[in-house]
């Protein structure tokens, strides 16, 4: 390629080889040239005419990629391009290199916005700021935010701001700030079309930009796009690959958020939805995948663009925050969403006192009270309920609710057969509570007095699921790692064969039905089922999901909550004050 003297690019810009490179992979992609590409297209370069051109630019010639295209040949000619519009567009793009650099000005406005926020994770930094220095399409920013790091972060961050100033801005943090205040500030920050999150300890595919930019471009009706990933050990090793299921053709009802991190969404949308609720600290994702699904159309790519590190450090992997931060973040969508009308919301509890392997149950002391004393006061102390009443079999446990200041039901015995279903029950007592008590829900929440260890702020997860996902029901379940196994033409086949690697994959994910909550719109309700079509879910752990069904669980359930109990008794530690 000529230099084009003193008058050219080289001379008049006073472009690094670096930039001219830049330059050129902007418009030279393998195989494609800026003729290719439709107008909007994240690869189109920008129009050009001869106004574009300044005297004295260089004439390129290209390498042998574009010989396919009618080459000129003559006495003494070289073989050149003469697709008049793939040289204009390049000469035009240096151009504005030229223009840019020479005027100490900027670079044009990015088309994506990437940002990294790191504590402390300055051993996998620099990995994940190469993966962007290297993408496919060149048109970002990067925003790398060292939130209070105390190891090698700052002076990695300051290596790569002074490699690439143009492109690369560093926002640093005396106190940790968090993800949801530190999301806020990049937002304010961000220039591109497109935001997308990297989170330090992963990095990209080279092409991860490329395609979810293109995506978004092609379906400009769609905010939010997200990928499939790659999962690695923490020292990079492949351990297997998330195919999330896509939305609408997989999955209709939309409570299978996307991964936060590496999900790009358009800048414009999230300005106007409010940015991020900072009075959260974690999953981020997540309140970003409820604020944006509910308004907006979403769109996943089935090719994996990110390499997701498992390590011990990962916030993934601490069940009780994650959970923790998804319940409030819940909570708080919800409550934008409460206005003077609210849902007439019926807590009803199934309380079958005459098993003949368990006499007595629901009045059998468990944890220094009676069993079905835990589930009316959880359900007291959510306070969502217009009403609970108790459906039960045994005159003893109505006159029992009615010292606790509950209502209670004797339904017919019938019901109480063992080959009755549990919807026949619910069924028939809201069916009751409408011709006899004048008493229409909107909701009914269905809590078995077998699940001592079921917490207010459960039901009130529920309740807020049902709104926000606008299924037909929502239950409470807890997620099982174990492996499992069924028969197949060789013998025992596994059911989730990546738990063997201990890697929990979305689509072998199975989870267990508690018993614990079952928050079911009215209109969904019959006598042979009461969840209706669409059926969400909350998550609750493993521990506080047991369910009394044998002496042993009797006994296993006393010692849990008395130990509890005790516990909660104890003066608070320094560490806890």
């Amino acid at each position: 390629m000529g230099t084009g003297g003193e008058g050219g690019v080289a001379g008049a810009a006073q472009l690094t080889a670096a930039d001219l490179l830049r330059g050129l992979r902007a418009a030279f992609r393998a195989g494609r040239g800026a003729c290719d590409h439709q107008p909007g297209h994240p690869l189109a370069l920008p129009g050009a005419d001869d106004a574009d051109v300044p005297a004295g630019a260089p004439y390129l010639e290209r390498a042998p990629l574009a010989v396919a295209r009618r080459p000129e040949r003559g006495p003494g000619a070289r073989w050149r391009v003469v697709c008049r519009a793939h040289i204009e567009g390049t000469h035009a793009h240096i151009c504005r290199l030229h223009r840019r650099f020479s005027q100490g000005g900027e670079m044009e406005r990015p088309l994506v916005s990437v940002y990294i926020t790191c504590h402390n994770y300055g051993r996998y930094l620099e990995q994940a700021v190469e993966s962007v220095l290297a993408q496919s399409l060149q048109n970002w920013e990067l925003i790398i935010v060292d939130d209070a790091s105390s190891d090698e972060t700052p002076e990695i961050c300051q290596r790569y701001l002074q490699k690439d100033p143009q492109r690369i801005r560093v926002l640093r943090h005396d106190q940790a700030q968090g993800l949801q205040r530190n999301a806020n500030r990049v937002l304010e920050m961000a220039r591109g079309k497109y935001i997308m999150r990297l989170d330090a300890d992963d990095w990209l595919d080279e092409s991860a930009l490329l395609v979810m930019s293109e995506r978004m471009e092609r379906r400009p009706e769609v905010a939010l796009v997200y990928p499939n990933y790659v999962y690695v050990d923490a020292e990079g090793r492949f351990l297997g690959v998330e195919q999330r299921k896509l939305p609408g053709s997989e999955a209709r009802l939309l409570d299978l958020p996307a991964h936060g991190a590496c999900t790009m969404v358009r800048r414009r949308v999230l300005k106007a939805l409010g940015g991020y609720d900072e009075r959260h600290n974690a999953q981020d994702g997540y309140e970003l995948w409820l604020k944006v699904s509910r308004h907006y159309a979403v769109d996943g790519v089935a090719t994996p663009l990110f390499f997701y590190r498992q390590h011990p450090e990962s916030l993934s992997r601490n069940e009780d925050r994650l959970l923790t931060a998804r319940r409030q973040i819940k909570r708080s969508m919800a409550e934008k969403l409460e206005g003077a009308v609210k849902p007439r919301v019926v807590g009803l509890v199934p309380a079958k006192n005459t098993y003949k392997s368990m006499p007595d149950v629901v009045l059998s002391e468990v944890g220094g009270r009676p069993l079905i004393d835990h589930t009316l006061e959880s359900a007291r102390a959510s306070g969502r309920f217009d009403a609970i009443w108790v459906t039960t079999d045994c005159p003893r446990v109505v006159e029992h609710c009615a010292t606790r200041d509950i209502p209670a039901m004797l339904r017919p015995s019938a019901l109480s057969e063992a080959d009755r279903k549990l919807s026949e029950v619910v069924h028939d007592a809201i069916t009751r509570l409408e011709t006899d008590h004048d008493l229409f829900p909107d909701v009914v929440v269905v809590l078995s007095a077998h699940s001592p260890l079921r917490r207010a702020e459960h039901i009130t997860k529920a309740l807020d699921t049902l709104v926000l996902y606008d299924a037909d029901s929502v239950i409470s379940v807890y997620e099982d790692f174990d492996m499992h196994f069924q028969h197949g033409a060789d013998g025992l086949e596994p059911l989730n064969p990546a738990m063997m690697r201990k890697l929990r994959l979305e689509r072998e994910g199975l989870y267990v039905f508690n018993g614990a909550v079952t928050a079911v719109w009215r209109d969904a309700i019959r006598s042979d089922d009461y969840h209706g079509k669409s059926i969400s879910h909350v998550v609750m752990p493993w521990r506080e999901s047991f369910q009394l069904k044998s002496d042993f669980d009797r006994w296993m359930l006393d010692h849990l909550l008395r130990h509890d109990g005790e516990r909660r008794q104890e003066p608070p530690t320094a560490a806890a004050e």
